[in-house]
């Protein structure tokens, strides 16, 4: 078995179910390729993000979140050079303030299992080229976030979520 490895730069982002806030995801993944196979495991990284919502251009509340990869990412590319992979990630809200109070900042506000989330490209994908990787998940309710915790889940855990991330090749030397 030949393995391949690729670095990639991630960008892009998930969105909140039932609203169209938006956290951005800026952060690399690690590739390990086989080509004989078409089997990939991936180390994941991504940085804290910040999520805002305004109403006429002041901000109404901010949260920090944290995407924690909880193992590599897996997956495959099919004979239509379709990429198939799977991320299993923990999201952690950091921090939580709405006009010019905190109200959360323990780190403890999380979700209470893992989201394993789906993410496919169109046929055609090229690992050395990059590309689209797009998919829709569940994502568990919350836990540790004090007061806040039943309107976390009301706003933000359930069903209709959605990743759509650009990975780049690295470039070495660039």
């Amino acid at each position: 078995m030949r393995m391949r490895e690729i670095d990639y730069s991630v960008r892009g982002f998930l969105t909140v179910h039932k609203d169209s806030l938006r956290v951005p995801l800026h952060g690399s993944l690690k590739v390990a390729f086989d080509p004989d196979s078409g089997l990939l495991s991936g180390d994941l990284a991504l940085d804290e993000a910040t999520s805002a919502r305004t109403l006429l251009g002041a901000t109404l509340v901010r949260a920090d979140v944290r995407i924690i990869p909880e193992s590599p990412v897996i997956g495959r590319i099919d004979a239509d050079g379709r990429l198939m992979a799977t991320a299993t990630v923990d999201a952690v809200i950091t921090a939580v303030h709405s006009a010019g109070r905190t109200l959360l900042t323990s780190g403890s506000c999380r979700t209470a299992a893992h989201a394993t989330v789906p993410l496919r490209s169109r046929p055609g994908f090229s690992l050395d080229e990059g590309g689209r990787l797009a998919g829709r998940y569940y994502r568990p309710p919350f836990t540790g976030c004090g007061w806040l915790t039943p309107l976390v889940n009301l706003l933000i855990a359930g069903a209709g979520n959605a990743a759509v991330i650009d990975i780049s090749p690295v470039r070495p030397g660039g």
